[in-house]
């Protein structure tokens, strides 16, 4: 699985979390790549499976989500037109591995955020949209 942003936003800390004496004002910095692939917490984390986002109960399971004063007011919304915009592509279109292409390479180039290697995919449009 490949995750865009290699860390978290930067926090500060403001008081004492449970017990563990981290002075004010220390800067943490969440390694979000070291969450994302730790393989106790996910059933497969090398590749991409969406079941590792859902629970015991097949529901939705988010577990990066920032509370309080951090929280991004719009999250709701760009989870909503992110799900809407690729179920769109998807009925609309087959995305199709062009058969000289080899197999993918799923190595990710690091930065600012993460991105896979270009790559080139054939694209048809579907026949009843």
């Amino acid at each position: 699985m490949l995750n865009v942003a290699a860390v978290s936003l930067i926090q500060a800390v403001t008081h004492e979390i449970q017990r563990v004496s981290i002075p004010r004002g220390t800067v943490i910095i969440p390694n979000l790549s070291s969450v994302l692939f730790e393989e106790g917490q996910w059933k497969s984390p090398h590749v991409f499976n969406p079941e590792n986002f859902l629970n015991d109960k097949q529901e939705f399971l988010w577990v990066f989500q920032i509370t309080g004063q951090q929280m991004c007011l719009g999250e709701g919304l760009a989870h909503m037109e992110l799900f809407l915009t690729v179920v769109t592509l998807l009925r609309k279109f087959t995305f199709i591995w062009p058969e000289d292409a080899g197999e993918p390479d799923f190595t990710p180039l690091f930065g600012l955020t993460q991105t896979p290697k270009p790559f080139h995919m054939k694209i048809q449009r579907r026949g009843n949209t």
